[in-house]
């Protein structure tokens, strides 16, 4: 089972093998929508200093909420770029893996070394151990500013 907008690498890398014993089928079983925060949770966005990703799909979600807060839903992808880090909401990404963390990075709204994510085994525990790094850096960074 996978989502509907889940890219296709788990089976192409599958369906490579040349060792396998299995039939392989993909199945669709859920769609991700993106939310539309609220004026309430709108409001709150300021307050935050990590955002934590399980998907490039729940990025993109983030991001369309940060334009609907800034006003930015105008802008092209290229000035949206332009942004920078200030088109994120000014947050450090927390990422499950290198999947998310490159849309991350590719949406050019965040510098490099504010994208944290496991170089290796992602997962639910490596994502964690990531949110604790990215949470002990912000202390630190807040602490020496």
């Amino acid at each position: 089972p996978a989502s509907a907008k889940a890219r296709n690498d788990i089976q192409e890398g599958l369906d490579a093998r040349e060792d396998a014993t299995f039939q392989l089928q993909r199945l669709n079983t859920y769609d991700t929508i993106p939310a539309t925060f609220t004026k309430e949770q709108l409001a709150t966005i300021d307050q935050i200093e990590i955002a934590c990703f399980g998907s490039p799909s729940a990025v993109k979600a983030w991001l369309q909420n940060i334009d609907i807060k800034e006003g930015y839903q105008d802008l092209d992808e290229e000035e949206k770029k332009r942004l920078g880090p200030h088109g994120n909401g000014n947050v450090v990404a927390a990422c499950i893996g290198t999947t998310s963390a490159k849309a991350c990075l590719e949406s050019g709204r965040w510098n490099a070394t504010d994208i944290y994510y496991p170089k290796e085994n992602p997962g639910v525990d490596s994502w964690a151990a990531t949110i604790a790094q990215a949470s002990g850096d912000v202390y630190e960074r807040k602490f020496w500013s």
